[in-house]
């Protein structure tokens, strides 16, 4: 329970895109009401208590992306996806965009750690691709989507990211007006861009 409370908070700091000097052993107990030597007893280093809150959050996307997911019909299930990307990407942006925690983070671990974040980045977006292709290919099945390949599907995703990357630090709630909307809008897009 205390690890995972570290690993949020770590997660926490690095969303808000804290420098990553700032992260500190004392700083984390600190915000997680607890004394460093309770840190010490899960890590030996600050390093070590990044790299694991970072594999920590990957494996816990994989496996949500993965397993939570029943495919119903394309439209309700393509609204429940989008929802959960804005989601995902409010929590921890670079988590589908992994470029973006390379160019911020990965200087700072050593060749071998960053390695293997960058792997598990990759294989998460590949994992969140995977679930968003067998959305469209139902999409496909009920003639709703016409233009089914890996071309078009990359693309579509692409362009589902690239705009909400614009709008990531706007505060929508998803069951308002407005998060209603961005997420009509943007399924609108993925059947033109697939038709």
């Amino acid at each position: 329970m205390k690890r995972e409370l570290i690993y949020e908070e770590v997660l926490s700091m690095l969303n808000d895109r804290v420098d990553y000097k700032s992260i500190t052993l004392s700083e984390v107990a600190k915000k997680c009401g607890m004394g460093k030597s309770t840190i010490y007893e899960y890590f030996e280093s600050k390093d070590e208590m990044v790299f694991n809150s970072i594999l920590y959050y990957l494996n816990k996307m994989i496996k949500f992306f993965s397993n939570s997911f029943q495919i119903s019909t394309f439209r309700t299930t393509l609204k429940t996806f989008i929802k959960a990307v804005i989601i995902t990407m409010k929590a921890n942006y670079w988590m589908v965009m992994p470029w973006t925690f390379l160019d911020n983070y990965a200087s700072f671990l050593t060749s071998e750690d960053a390695d293997t974040i960058t792997e598990m980045l990759y294989k998460c977006r590949e994992v969140i691709l995977t679930l968003f292709t067998s959305i469209c290919q139902k999409g496909e099945e009920e003639g709703t989507l016409f233009k089914i390949d890996d071309l078009n599907i990359n693309f579509s995703f692409n362009g589902i990211i690239g705009s909400l990357s614009e709008e990531i630090d706007s505060d929508y709630d998803l069951e308002s007006e407005d998060g209603r909307m961005l997420v009509e809008d943007l399924c609108s897009c993925v059947v033109k861009q697939l038709n």
